[in-house]
């Protein structure tokens, strides 16, 4: 059974892998993958290395800490937005229908987000398959997108 041409991004907070169906076995391969885990954990250990920033509020006197954990997740979201990118890009060269995000949920919002406009979205699994080789992918992905 043929199945339309779509691109699955599969992404977490440093890692994504770009997937197709093969068109002679029908099966999942990865075309592509961005790996910025070396980014983030240099971050990361700048980050072990400095006290965190204070900020002050504007409408009263409190002061609140600006930990790690806000630029962790503010590059999280910068990969996003690069991954996002990337997929449109591929999906433009590669000719594809749409592209099929699995990431996990606080990723999808985002990805979605940048891809607006540029690429069709045609679903949403909110589930980190990074780390899944090709051949479990069925699994997950097989009934969700077959036309």
């Amino acid at each position: 059974m043929r199945h339309p041409k779509i691109l699955y991004l599969l992404a977490d907070g440093a890692r994504a892998r770009f997937v197709e169906r093969s068109p002679q076995t029908e099966h999942f391969v990865t075309i592509a993958e961005i790996d910025a885990r070396d980014r983030l954990e240099r971050l990361r250990h700048e980050l072990r290395g400095s006290p965190p920033v204070a900020n002050r509020q504007s409408g009263t006197p409190q002061r609140h800490a600006v930990g790690p954990d806000t630029f962790v997740r503010d590059a999280k979201e910068a990969f996003a937005a690069e991954v996002a990118d990337r997929a449109a890009e591929v999906c433009r060269k590669g000719e594809y229908l749409s592209i099929f995000i699995a990431a996990p949920s606080r990723l999808t919002g985002p990805i979605q987000q940048r891809l607006e406009g540029k690429a069709i979205v045609s679903g949403v699994l909110e589930k980190d398959l990074t780390k899944s080789p090709d051949e479990t992918l069925e699994t997950w992905l097989g009934g969700l997108t077959a036309a």
